[in-house]
C-alpha cells in the first residue's frame, strides 16, 4: 500500500528546491520545468501544487514562515532573557552550507523585488515574521519605548551580517559571527549574564 503523501511536507520540498534554483541562477532560473528536474520527478509533481511561478512564490513564503513555528522550541533551546534572545540571532545568521544557500536565494530575488506582487509577498511576510520573532524575545528585555528601535536595530545587525556572510563566507566563521552578535547586544545595553564565556574576536 503506497505511504500518504503528506501534502505540507511535500510543498516544503517543493519550495526548498525553488530556494536552490534561486540561489544557483537567479529569477530567470526557476521555471517549473527546472523545478521539476531539480526535484528528479516530472513537471506534474510540481504542477500538482502550484499551477504556476507566482503561485509558487507566495508558497516558498508561507512554507518557510509555518515551519518556523516548530522549529523556535529547537531554537530557544528551554532557555529564557538574554540567551533566549541570543539563540535566536544565531539562528537568524547563516553558518550552515544549506541555509548559506537558503540566504543566497532570497538576495537574489531582491533586484526583482517590483516584478510580481508575490515576490513583494515574499519580503514583506519574511520580513513581518523575523521582527515578531525579535519582538517576542526583546519585551521582556528592554523598556516600552525602546521595543520597536532595539527591533529594527537586531534586524539591520542580523541582516548586515548575513549579507557579508553570503559575499564573503570566509571571512565569517561562526566565531566571528559570535562576536559580532554579542557585541550587537551590548550596543542595546544587554550585557552577557554573569559567568557567561565571551565570544573571542577572530
Amino acid at each position: 500500500m503506497p505511504r500518504p503523501i503528506d501534502h505540507h511536507e511535500r510543498r516544503l520540498e517543493i519550495a526548498n528546491a525553488a530556494i536552490r534554483i534561486l540561489a544557483a541562477g537567479g529569477t530567470q532560473a526557476l521555471t517549473l520545468k527546472s523545478l521539476a528536474k531539480e526535484l528528479g520527478g516530472s513537471i506534474t509533481l510540481v504542477t500538482h501544487f502550484f499551477s504556476n511561478r507566482d503561485e509558487l512564490f507566495v508558497a516558498i513564503t508561507d512554507e518557510l514562515i509555518s515551519s518556523y513555528d516548530p522549529l523556535m522550541e529547537e531554537v530557544d533551546h528551554g532557555e529564557v532573557g538574554y540567551d533566549r534572545l541570543l539563540n535566536l540571532l544565531r539562528w537568524m545568521v547563516p553558518t550552515e552550507e544549506e541555509d548559506v544557500t537558503a540566504e543566497t536565494g532570497r538576495i537574489a530575488l531582491v533586484p526583482h523585488r517590483g516584478e510580481h506582487d508575490s515576490i513583494g509577498h515574499f519580503f514583506d511576510a519574511m520580513e513581518d515574521r523575523m521582527r515578531a520573532l525579535l519582538r517576542e524575545r526583546l519585551r521582556d528585555l528592554v523598556p516600552d519605548d525602546d521595543l520597536e528601535p532595539s527591533v529594527g536595530y537586531l534586524r539591520a545587525l542580523t541582516n548586515g551580517v548575513t549579507l557579508s556572510a553570503v559575499e564573503h563566507p570566509d571571512l565569517w566563521p561562526p566565531d566571528r559571527i559570535e562576536w559580532v552578535l554579542e557585541r550587537g547586544l551590548r550596543g542595546l545595553g544587554l550585557p552577557r549574564p554573569a559567568g557567561a564565556p565571551d565570544a573571542a574576536a577572530r
